[in-house]
């Protein structure tokens, strides 16, 4: 009993062994794994790349209408009219939003002239709700068509863009493609927001070509291309399977092209002068 006693113990003590071993290579495999995670997240090229898509998102304009309040009656008056014309979607997440904001504000105001006047606000988004499900306005709203597809429809346009299309897509263009972008900047000559300018435009459009033709054999016709050049269409779905998006060419992606190639010619030389070629010589 005693040497089966004595055999155990050891049993048990390489077993242990064992265990710290492949704990131990573990945790410096870990311990290694999270060093080149480390190490790759604090590389100049990431840090520049992080540091340009902030740079680039500080400088486009914000995508929030400003001025909307819960205040009071008169506030909220002013916040749906200040919504008028925009897309229907937008305007039902502004509405629920400032509900819940209100809601929130009420559960620490002791003020009963507060309280009152933000109930009387919160009355009337309740009733613009209310009057939003009934009247089925989301089936009114207009999803975007990418900016690279609306690239390629002007080029299937032929000339056929009137200028305000042109001062929407240089617009459209100018947010990077990013609509919400558009609630906040204002046509030039009207001085109303790109989004209520487009929506306007498209109203007309689809109860003018309500039963028009899209396609033919694949390619949008003339009374499409009038929607798709506003970035929009009835098939979004089928655009997207037919019509191939368009990208702009940076300034530095035409640079690293022209590097890219000028390195390509040097190689070609250097091929060319090679000593297996000097030998046959």
């Amino acid at each position: 009993m005693e040497v089966f006693e004595n055999w155990l113990a050891e049993l048990e003590k390489n077993k242990e062994k064992k265990t710290d071993k492949k704990e131990s290579k573990k945790e410096k495999e870990d311990a290694k794994e999270k060093k080149e995670d480390k190490d790759k997240d604090s590389s100049p090229d990431v840090e520049m790349e992080d540091k340009t898509k902030k740079e680039d998102k500080k400088d486009l304009p914000p995508d929030t209408v400003p001025g909307l309040g819960f205040k009071d009656k008169v506030t909220a008056e002013s916040t749906l009219k200040e919504l008028e014309g925009r897309d229907p979607d937008y305007q039902k997440l502004a509405v629920k939003g400032l509900i819940g904001r209100a809601k929130r504000v009420l559960t620490c105001t002791r003020d009963e002239t507060k309280i009152s006047n933000i109930k009387e606000a919160m009355s009337l988004f309740d009733k613009f709700l209310d009057d939003f499900d009934t009247m089925h306005l989301s089936k009114q709203n207009n999803p975007y068509i990418s900016l690279g597809i609306v690239r390629t429809c002007v080029g299937k346009a032929e000339g056929l863009i009137s200028e305000q299309q042109k001062s929407f897509i240089e617009a459209y263009s100018s947010v990077n493609g990013e609509y919400k972008r558009l609630r906040t900047v204002s046509e030039k000559e009207g001085g109303k927001t790109w989004d209520i300018v487009r929506n306007a435009a498209l109203k007309e459009l689809k109860e003018k070509y309500a039963d028009a033709k899209l396609f033919d054999d694949d390619e949008p016709t003339k009374e499409h291309l009038e929607m798709l050049l506003w970035a929009y269409s009835p098939e979004q779905a089928r655009v997207k399977k037919t019509i191939k998006e368009t990208k702009e060419e940076s300034d530095s992606d035409s640079k690293s092209e022209e590097e890219s190639n000028s390195r390509k010619r040097r190689s070609s030389a250097r091929d060319g002068e090679s000593p297996s070629k000097k030998k046959k010589e």
